[in-house]
């Protein structure tokens, strides 16, 4: 094994912890003061000097070649873990497991140092692998998968492992994973049929109430219905339809469109109906003086206080039914589906506009709330003159009174 670490011998051995280790550069024993640090901001200040005077040409392939040593690295560290082990250094010189000093003395979580020492392992049984691993040509975490798939069908693997080792070194560890998946299929069908049955039944997804009426949602998905849900959000909240200046982060947008997508269920869905026999909608309370704008006080759903802004946006749209209070919080008037839109007028609405009417926006129709020029609250009609079509994103602005959208 000599031949697969560094000419200079920098391998750790058995040693007392004191001992500097050849190679390495050596900490000092006491805290150093934050004042007395300048050699850290000066060699920063050198490196970025030498960052700027790169080419483009150098400082590409500098990038990639330094990768590659980082991959080799990675292979040279898992090596030396193994060897460690082999020795039983870390039980006689410290009284810890391998995973335990690497946690202790490499600043490891529990399951990356379990990983590295089940991966160190099994590099033993994969030559062709760790040869391109030492030579950077394959990342940590194809080495890790190759290693796991060693574990689960030794034998197998053993007949393969050369071909794996050259696939390894240009397939990404996407690509690896599903062709380790697909070789699996062909050398254990019934287990891997085992294996994904099981993995269907821990499929699960968790609602959760919280403080302020803001919700929890967790849960794990099949890969059927995790790139259902994906796909169908990726399509929300496509950049080809969003403003340049728009303010909110991925996470946001993919909550916005999580909502838009069990809106628009519920608004266009003919066959599901509750006990009642109408079709499933959602109630937004509000005083009658909250909705004319007289007083300042927010709507509520379900007892949560929402934005002034969310409670105008929404009693626009023919998924929501207004409960409208009096003063003393009695039910004034309860929405009727002729005060919101009709279905008839609703396709009369995406035949005219085809889509959001927001100059520039352009996103499609099923993207888009039937908006009140005139607010209902405040006199308008239902009427097609009265209304167009916005995407939540200017829908939301319209009523923020950021921008006002193109009359009819």
């Amino acid at each position: 094994m000599n031949n697969l670490y560094p000419a200079d011998g920098r391998v750790m051995g058995s040693h007392n912890g004191n001992t500097p280790v050849a190679g390495l550069p050596q900490l000092p024993s006491e805290p150093v003061a934050y004042s007395d640090r300048p050699n850290t901001f000066q060699k920063l200040e050198a490196f970025e000097e030498h960052l700027d005077a790169m080419s483009d040409d150098v400082l590409d392939k500098a990038t990639i070649e330094l990768r590659s040593s980082i991959n080799a690295a990675h292979a040279r560290f898992a090596l030396q873990v193994r060897e460690l082990e082999r020795r039983d250094v870390p039980r006689l010189d410290h009284g810890l497991t391998t995973t335990g000093w690497l946690k202790k003395y490499c600043q490891m979580t529990g399951a990356e140092a379990s990983g590295t020492v089940k991966t160190a392992r099994a590099m033993t049984h994969m030559p062709t692998v760790t040869t391109n691993a030492l030579a950077g040509r394959v990342p940590p975490r194809s080495v890790q998968l190759l290693s796991q798939a060693s574990a689960r069908h030794p034998g197998a693997f053993q007949d393969h492992e050369p071909a794996f080792g050259d696939v390894a070194t240009y397939l990404s560890s996407t690509d690896l994973r599903k062709a380790i998946g697909h070789w699996e299929q062909q050398v254990a069908y019934p287990e891997v049929l085992k294996d994904t049955e099981r993995r269907d039944r821990l499929r699960s997804l968790y609602l959760a109430e919280m403080m302020e009426g803001m919700g929890d949602v967790r849960g794990t998905l099949t890969p059927e219905i995790f790139h259902t849900l994906t796909t169908a959000i990726d399509a929300r909240v496509n950049p080809t339809f969003l403003d340049t200046d728009d303010w909110r982060t991925p996470a946001q947008r993919r909550a916005d469109a999580l909502g838009d997508i069990c809106s628009f269920y519920l608004t266009h869905n003919t066959d599901t109906v509750t006990s009642g026999g109408e079709r499933p909608h959602v109630t937004i309370t509000l005083d009658y003086d909250v909705l004319k704008g007289h007083v300042e006080r927010l709507a509520e759903i379900n007892g949560a206080p929402v934005t002034p802004e969310t409670m105008r946006r929404i009693t626009c749209d023919a998924g929501i039914i207004p409960m409208v209070l009096g003063s003393d919080s009695e039910p004034l008037d309860v929405g009727r589906k002729t005060r919101t839109i009709p279905s008839a007028l609703r396709r009369a609405l995406e035949q005219r506009d085809q889509g959001c009417v927001w100059q520039g926006c352009g996103a499609p129709v099923s993207w888009c709330d039937a908006h009140h020029i005139i607010h209902w609250a405040d006199g308008g009609e239902t009427s097609l003159a009265n209304t167009q079509l916005l995407c939540r994103t200017h829908h939301t602005a319209t009523h923020k009174q950021e921008r006002s959208p193109p009359h009819y």
